[in-house]
């Protein structure tokens, strides 16, 4: 197996931003890994510690030493999800990029409901927590901040998308580089601006419903949740109003 991944190179990479997560990282790297080993695509998985004060990176790197198709990435300062995706994309070498959050929300598995939606033709694919098809467990609360936030960011920025924020999206190769060159926000709505830039630049964007059971956690906190608005002004006034 070692010299089967070893001779092609990854068809898919997938890029595992992750903060503090000593305690869970080492399972979700073994779940990913199995998982992508039964789809028999050739794959590499990169780990992307963000700044994390704990140590999530030796916990990471513990797991790569096993794995061949792991491989670690860090630097010191905490820079926010959409700094560590973009850092672990522009050092990756599949011609599909996967973003999956590590905590694994999301599992696995929907890496291939990615996949097939880019492989019958969408640029980008992304997951919808809120798809008919979806099952989405949250409180009343997670669930009116959930929407609020999209009804601005359709009024905003005019994007039709039902969720923006989930953290299992595939990208072609070519259409994320390109989008990466027009991005300014690195942390909350880094996902809004990702998306805006992509319709802006005509590439197909697909929704796919969840194929597991998602439970959202805790909402987000009050000073997330400002600072979140903070950066989808600035999306607005960056792309709408100066038209950058």
């Amino acid at each position: 197996m070692v010299l089967w991944r070893e001779a092609l190179k990854p068809s898919v990479s997938i890029v595992m931003p992750v903060y503090r997560g000593a305690r869970y990282i080492d399972k979700s790297i073994d779940i990913v890994s199995r998982f992508m080993n039964r789809m028999g695509r050739p794959y590499e998985i990169l780990v992307v510690d963000d700044g994390s004060d704990d140590n999530t990176r030796e916990v990471a790197e513990m797991m790569a030493r096993e794995l061949d198709c792991v491989k670690v990435l860090g630097y010191e300062r905490n820079r926010g999800k959409g700094y560590a995706f973009i850092y672990g994309a522009l050092r990756s070498k599949g011609d599909v990029v996967v973003l999956l959050d590590a905590d694994l929300d999301i599992p696995p598995q929907q890496v291939a409901i990615l996949l097939k939606a880019i492989d019958r033709g969408a640029d980008i694919a992304i997951t919808n927590k809120w798809h008919r098809l979806s099952k989405t467990r949250a409180s009343l609360l997670r669930k009116f901040m959930s929407r609020a936030f999209n009804l601005l960011v359709r009024f905003l920025l005019g994007l039709s998308f039902r969720d923006t924020q989930t953290g299992a999206k595939a990208f072609r190769r070519e259409a994320l580089l390109r989008i990466i060159k027009n991005l300014y926000v690195k942390r909350y709505a880094f996902d809004v601006e990702v998306l805006y830039v992509a319709k802006k630049l005509g590439y197909m964007v697909v929704e796919v419903p969840s194929i597991a059971s998602i439970r959202l956690k805790r909402p987000p906190t009050i000073g997330m949740v400002w600072r979140m608005m903070l950066e989808l002004l600035s999306i607005f006034y960056r792309h709408r109003l100066l038209g950058s």
